[in-house]
């Protein structure tokens, strides 16, 4: 009996008092060679696979407006174009400092049961290979401009185009991109090059020394920090990827970091509220703060993110030109939300809503993976009228931002088996963890009780015994 109560104040002990148990569930979580988690994280199962959704600008009247006719440019929302995001680990390769470096490679698979519009639909839209070569071309040498301008000019390319959604999305040969204009490429198409194996490569803490580091980027290109901003702190890269988060961060609610590559820097999110989703599945919601492209007048934190230029840019925008290898690209949010409307004071469509167009994440609250949300961004280019480009949009102010497209991230369809599987992750866990807390004490209570039990009865019965042979001794002549 004292034995079970040795073991059980033990297991009271550790179930109450330490983090033993929630420690031994997140150790299923860490990434180590030739373990479940790692090839799962390697190769996921299909059923996990996200969906990648498309909205594309339409320009429908830019003609009217360049000609003085229209008072502003009218611009359609068109979309989504929906695809499945298949997405796998490649060039893995594990580090002995505890690190794992990778690329990633991704496959799509176009969904019209869940798109608005056909890949094949046509769209007018800026001319981005012309107006990123209107920002390189003074860049590049005297005999190299002199080619590019009388090759555009004798091709008589416009600043606007048609083109189908496909070509604008995953390639298209284009004229301006062959003449290699500091781009190595005969194709152009926003998102050609998240198609496929990724160029830049990643290294992650494994979170074996320490589940405190668990996922956070060391190395982004082999390099622990950017060369893209004007200090080390807004060139950091020690977020997240997005895919799963330090777990302890969750705990005390503190801000979730997240290295973007399609922005080249990293993006707070901020714990918003605790909610239920999926039938009462418990997680912990996340959101990007409004202030994330702000004016260092209104956020300090982003001064060094001006380039060092005299007027850094209107709230709601981000320069990411070095990022894009100098085509001029401005990310924002969807529809510009939470940025400045004299940015957009020229367009007639933009319509920034918080539901729609602000990116938000629902987190596991023990293991820190993201269950649902949607990561939402927005991709623009800025006018540099140069010689090659002045007379073309000659009534476009300069420095006008042009939205191009907004993507939004989500998880896939929650199928039974998705379903069963977080409610043993967040219920039968913490089911298991009660029982075995609560267990652990009665089974204290109870061997303590025995305990106390058995040592009356003893002391009742030497009573007895004494008292008996007192008795006894009395009784003798």
């Amino acid at each position: 009996m004292l034995l079970l109560f040795i073991i059980s104040i033990t297991g009271f002990f550790i179930m109450w008092f330490t983090e033993y148990y929630n420690d031994t569930m997140l150790a299923q979580i860490i990434l180590k060679n030739n373990s479940e988690s790692t090839k799962s994280w390697m190769d996921p199962n299909p059923k996990y696979d996200t969906l990648l959704k498309v909205h594309i600008f339409n320009y429908t009247n830019i003609d009217k407006y360049l000609d003085g006719i229209d008072d502003k440019i009218k611009v359609n929302d068109i979309g989504p174009l929906t695809y499945k995001e298949h997405t796998t680990k490649v060039n893995v390769s594990f580090n002995k400092n505890h690190t794992v470096t990778f690329r990633d490679r991704r496959t799509y698979q176009f969904l019209p049961e869940k798109s608005n519009c056909e890949e094949f639909d046509n769209f007018v839209l800026p001319n981005v290979p012309l107006i990123s070569a209107s920002t390189k071309i003074e860049k590049i040498n005297r005999f190299k401009k002199f080619m590019a301008v009388n090759i555009i000019n004798a091709n008589n390319e416009r600043a606007f185009k048609t083109l189908t959604a496909h070509e604008f999305l995953w390639g298209y040969r284009d004229r301006i991109v062959s003449m290699d204009i500091g781009t190595g490429s005969t194709h152009f198409g926003l998102l050609m090059n998240r198609n496929g194996t990724s160029v830049d490569s990643l290294q992650i803490n494994t979170g074996e020394d320490d589940i405190r580091k668990f996922s956070t980027i060391t190395q982004f290109n082999g390099q622990p920090l950017l060369d893209f901003w004007t200090d080390q702190k807004c060139n950091r890269v020690d977020g997240s990827d997005a895919s799963m988060f330090p777990p302890h961060k969750l705990n005390t609610r503190e801000d979730l970091q997240v290295f973007l590559q399609v922005l080249c820097r990293k993006i707070p999110l901020h714990f918003e509220k605790e909610v239920t989703i999926l039938n009462n599945i418990d997680a912990l919601r996340y959101r990007t703060p409004l202030n994330v492209f702000s004016s260092p007048e209104e956020n300090p934190e982003n001064a060094c993110y001006c380039h060092n230029t005299q007027v850094c840019l209107p709230s709601g925008v981000i320069n990411a030109t070095k990022c894009y290898n100098g085509a001029p690209i401005f990310p924002s949010f969807p529809h510009f939300f939470s940025g400045d409307p004299k940015i957009y004071k020229d367009f007639e469509g933009i319509r920034p809503l918080k539901e729609l167009h602000q990116t938000y994440a629902d987190i596991h609250p023990r293991f820190a993976f993201p269950i649902s949300g949607a990561s939402r961004i927005q991709i623009n280019i800025a006018v540099h009228k140069s010689s090659i480009l002045r007379r073309k949009v000659d009534r476009l102010e300069e420095g006008t931002i042009l939205p191009l497209i907004w993507i939004e991230i989500t998880s896939g369809d929650f199928t039974d088996e998705i379903i069963d599987t977080l409610y043993i992750s967040t219920f039968g866990l913490n089911a298991i963890q009660y029982a075995l807390k609560y267990g652990t004490l009665f089974a204290c209570i109870i061997s303590f009780a025995l305990i106390v039990g058995g040592f009356y009865n003893l002391t009742q019965k030497r009573r007895q015994h004494a008292i008996q042979a007192q008795r006894k001794t009395k009784r003798r002549p």
